[in-house]
C-alpha cells in the first residue's frame, strides 16, 4: 500500500515568475479580491479564503469533481501556498488546471496546466502510476491573493468522499456540494467538529462551514489527520453495487475478492519453507523463522499500477524477485505459513493512530497491511502483539515490513491503533492496545571511580529491548562502524561535558529478537565539581528522562508520548578515602497517570549509589492532564540536576 508522501522540490524546476502571462482572473476570484476580510495575527502565514468542492456523481458511479481554492498570503510564511500540487493516477483524469494571482498592487497572474511540473508523490515505490501536478503559483507574497481550481474525473473502487476543511491556515468560508442521481441516497459522518445541516435544493446538497480556526503546530500534538475537521459522505445507488462499503464486513468481502487466490504456493515455496523451519521444536519457533525470512530476505520495493495500489502480487512473483510491497511481505508470509499448516490473515490499517474511525467504514483509512497468524494452542505467553478473536481464536499481530521489531512486538505507531481483520467469511475492525512499559526496556549500569581530580571513569552497560531497541537499533544500522562510537558518544552530549569513550563493544545489532547490548568504558574529566571545601557529584550521570515542559499557552490539543516503555539506571560511584558524606539528594518520587518516576541515593562503604526508574504507562495524555503531567517533568528535572555534597 502506498505510505508516505514524498517530498517534492519545487523551486529549481518550475518556470520563474517572469515567464507567467497576464491574464484576467474569474469574477469569483475578483470579488474575493475586492471584499473585506477579518485581521489575523501577525504570525499567520495566510487564509483560506475559499475552499469549495462540487462533487457529481453519475449513474454510471462516475465522480467528477470541482476543487476551487483561493489563498490569501499574509506573511513571508505563506509563499508556500503559491505551490498546488494535483494527485492523479491512470484511471483519473486532470482537467482545466489553472491557477491565477492578484498582488496588493493590483498586478494580475494566470497559470495553466501546461506549466505544471508532473512527479511522483511517494518515496519508496519503484514503479506507480500515482502522480502529482504541481504548479507555482507566482508573486505569492504578502499581500496577494493565490488561487487555482481543476476538475477531477475519476471511477474510484469506493462510493466515498472525505472533505477535509480543516488545514494548517485558517479557512473564511468552505463549501461543499453533491449532486447526486435520481433515487441514489447519501451518508454521512462528521468528525471532530459538530454535525452541520446541508441546504436542498433537488438533487444538489450542500454543506458550509466559515471561519474554522488552523491546526496550528504544537509539540507532540498528535497527527493532523487525527485531530482536523472533516466530513466523510457515502453515496449510496439504488441497486446492489460491490463500491458501496456501507459496513467495515463490505470493505472486507470487497478486499477478499482482490487476495483470492494470491497466497498460493508453490514447490520452491513449500521447499523453501522446510528449508527454513527444519530442527525447530515448536510451531512458534517455525513461524519466527518464516517472519523473518519475510522481514529481511524479500526487499521493500513497491510496484503499483492501478489496482495495484490495494491488491497484491500473487506470492510466487513475490518469492521469485524477493521483493514487494507491505502487502506483498503478508501474501509470501501466509503462504509460508500455510505449508506449516498455520492459517493467517491480512490486517489493513493506518501508521497513525486515531486515523481510522470504527463506525464508519471506508477504504481511505489504511494505509499499509500487516498479517494476523493463528497461534497453536501450545504458544507461549509473553507475546505482546497477541488478540483473542471470538471467532478465529488467538492470533499474533505481526509486522513483516518492519525490519526492526521481532514477531511478539508492534512498533509503537500500531500499538493504541485499530485495524481491519480480514478472513474468508468477510471481516471486523479489531482493537490492538498498548503493550505495557516492560515490553520496551532500558537498563543502564554503570561501575565508576571518582578520582581525587574530580575525574569519573569506569564501565558502563547499556541494555535496551523493545521499542527502545528498535529505535536505537535502526540509527546504528545506518552508520558505519566507524560512526557508531561518535553517535553513542553524541547521545551522552545531554548529560556531560566533556567525556571519552573507548572499547566500544555492540551486541546482537542486527538481530532483532535479542536485546541490544552497548558497552563502553566511560573516562569524564572534571565531573565533580568544587564549591569552597565541597565537592558536588551528580548521582545521576547520563540519560534525561523528561521529555519536555509542555508549553500551554494557546494549546489545543493533547500530548502524546514516545509510548509505553521502563527506564532503570543502577549507577555506583567510588568516592576517595578522605571524602565524608555531608548531603544526599533527597528521594523522589512522582505518579501521574501518564508516568510513574522514583529515585533513591545511598552513600555505603565509601560508594555513592543510585537507583531510579522511568515507567511511562500510556501513549496518549488528554489536554486537560498536561498539567499535572508538566508537574512530573518538572520534578523530575529537579532530581537529575540534584548533586551529593562531599567535604
Amino acid at each position: 500500500m502506498r505510505l508516505l508522501p514524498a517530498v517534492v522540490a519545487l523551486a529549481a524546476s518550475l518556470t520563474a515568475a517572469s515567464a507567467f502571462a497576464w491574464g484576467a482572473p474569474p469574477d469569483w476570484l475578483k470579488q474575493l479580491a475586492s471584499a473585506q476580510h477579518p485581521t489575523y495575527p501577525a504570525d499567520t502565514a495566510g487564509v483560506a479564503l475559499l475552499d469549495e468542492v462540487v462533487t457529481t456523481v453519475t449513474a454510471s458511479g462516475e465522480i467528477r469533481t470541482l476543487h476551487r481554492r483561493a489563498h490569501k498570503v499574509l506573511s513571508t510564511a505563506g509563499r508556500d501556498l503559491g505551490y498546488v500540487a494535483v494527485h492523479y493516477d491512470n484511471a483519473t483524469k486532470i482537467t482545466d488546471f489553472r491557477a491565477w494571482a492578484i498582488t496588493a498592487s493590483g498586478e494580475e497572474y494566470k497559470v495553466k496546466e501546461r506549466d505544471a511540473v508532473e512527479t511522483s508523490p511517494y518515496d519508496g515505490i519503484l514503479y506507480a502510476d500515482n502522480k502529482a501536478k504541481v504548479l507555482r503559483i507566482p508573486a505569492a507574497e504578502p499581500g496577494s491573493i493565490v488561487a487555482y481550481e481543476y476538475e477531477q474525473i475519476e471511477r474510484p473502487y469506493g462510493l466515498q468522499d472525505l472533505w477535509w476543511f480543516q488545514r494548517e491556515v485558517p479557512v473564511r468560508r468552505a463549501r461543499y456540494t453533491l449532486v447526486l442521481p435520481p433515487g441514489w441516497e447519501y451518508d454521512t459522518r462528521w468528525f471532530n467538529t459538530e454535525a452541520k445541516q446541508p441546504v436542498v435544493n433537488g438533487n444538489q446538497i450542500t454543506w458550509e462551514v466559515t471561519d474554522v480556526p488552523a491546526i496550528k503546530e504544537e509539540a507532540g500534538m498528535p497527527d493532523s489527520r487525527a485531530i482536523a475537521g472533516r466530513l466523510a459522505i457515502r453515496f449510496r445507488p439504488p441497486a446492489a453495487d460491490t463500491r458501496a462499503h456501507r459496513s467495515w464486513n463490505d470493505v472486507a468481502r470487497w478486499y477478499n475478492g482482490l487476495i483470492a487466490g494470491r497466497t498460493a504456493s508453490t514447490p520452491a515455496i513449500q521447499a523453501k519453507a522446510r528449508e527454513l523451519t527444519q530442527g525447530k521444536a515448536s510451531t512458534t519457533d517455525k513461524i519466527r523463522a518464516l517472519a523473518k525470512f519475510a522481514q529481511e530476505d524479500v526487499r521493500y520495493v513497491a510496484i503499483e499500477i492501478g489496482i495495484g495500489g490495494y491488491q497484491p502480487h500473487a506470492a510466487n512473483d513475490i518469492f521469485a524477485n524477493r521483493y514487494g510491497d507491505c502487502k506483498d511481505k503478508v501474501t509470501v508470509l501466509g503462504a509460508m505459513l500455510s505449508e506449516i499448516g498455520v492459517q493467517s490473515y491480512y490486517v489493513l490499517i493506518h501508521t497513525e493512530r486515531g486515523v481510522t474511525d470504527k463506525e464508519y467504514a471506508s477504504l481511505q483509512s489504511f494505509n499499509h497491511a500487516i498479517i494476523a497468524i493463528k497461534l497453536p494452542d501450545d504458544a507461549p505467553e509473553g507475546l505482546y502483539a497477541t488478540i483473542q478473536h471470538p471467532r478465529l481464536g488467538r492470533l499474533l499481530i505481526f509486522d513483516p515490513t518492519n525490519t526492526q521489531t521481532a514477531p511478539g512486538l508492534l512498533p509503537p505507531y500500531l500499538q493504541e491503533n485499530r485495524g481491519l481483520l480480514v478472513y474468508s467469511e468477510g471481516g471486523d475492525m479489531i482493537e490492538l492496545g498498548a503493550h505495557p512499559p516492560e515490553s520496551s526496556r532500558l537498563a543502564r549500569t554503570a561501575k565508576l571511580t571518582l578520582n581525587p581530580d574530580g575525574a569519573i571513569v569506569g564501565d558502563v552497560s547499556e541494555v535496551r529491548t523493545g521499542a527502545i531497541a528498535a529505535g536505537f537499533r535502526s540509527s546504528l544500522q545506518a552508520l558505519r562502524e566507524s560512526e557508531r562510537k561518535q553517535y553513542i558518544e553524541s547521545s551522552l552530549s545531554y548529560s556531560l561535558t566533556h567525556y571519552q569513550i573507548t572499547d566500544l563493544a555492540i551486541d546482537n545489532l542486527d538481530d532483532p529478537a535479542k536485546a541490544l547490548v552497548i558497552r563502553f568504558k566511560l573516562n569524564a574529566p572534571n565531573y565533580a565539581k568544587r564549591a569552597a571545601n565541597m565537592l558536588l557529584v551528580r548521582p545521576r550521570l547520563m540519560g534525561s528522562k523528561a521529555e519536555r515542559i509542555v508549553d500551554l499557552k494557546e494549546r489545543k490539543f493533547g500530548y502524546t508520548t514516545d509510548g509505553p516503555a521502563l527506564q532503570v539506571d543502577d549507577i555506583e560511584i567510588a568516592i576517595p578515602a578522605g571524602l565524608t558524606m555531608d548531603e544526599l539528594p533527597p528521594a523522589q518520587k512522582v505518579s501521574v497517570p501518564a508516568l510513574s518516576y522514583t529515585s533513591e541515593s545511598k552513600f555505603e562503604g565509601q560508594t555513592l549509589r543510585y537507583h531510579r526508574e522511568y515507567r511511562v504507562n500510556r501513549f496518549a495524555v488528554p489536554l486537560e492532564g498536561i498539567a499535572e503531567l508538566n508537574k512530573a517533568y518538572a520534578a523530575i528535572l529537579a532530581d537529575e540536576r540534584s548533586a551529593a555534597v562531599f567535604k
